[in-house]
């Protein structure tokens, strides 16, 4: 763990909507509970998540769903929403 705080921005693209099939935000394609928890996380934890969201944005979407967010390596994340 690092001996300092990181100040990770949220992930949050203001797409904030559930996927029924994967059970991740379409937007920034964190699962709810990752979304609920981000403001208690530390640094190490949020880069965990960060990784884990970059990882998911290369699994193939299912056939017949759309891919409605953009890629998270385009743009800037925001601060829609504390989480």
């Amino acid at each position: 763990m690092n001996d300092f705080n990181l100040n990770i921005t949220s992930p949050c693209r203001g797409i904030c909507r559930i996927d029924e099939p994967s059970q991740l935000c379409e937007g920034c394609l964190r699962t709810i509970d990752e979304i609920t928890r981000w403001s208690r996380m530390d640094g190490d934890q949020k880069l965990a998540v960060l990784t884990a969201c970059l990882d998911r944005q290369q699994i193939p979407s299912k056939a017949g769903s759309s891919d409605k967010s953009p890629s998270m390596a385009e743009g800037t994340p925001g601060n829609a929403s504390e989480g």
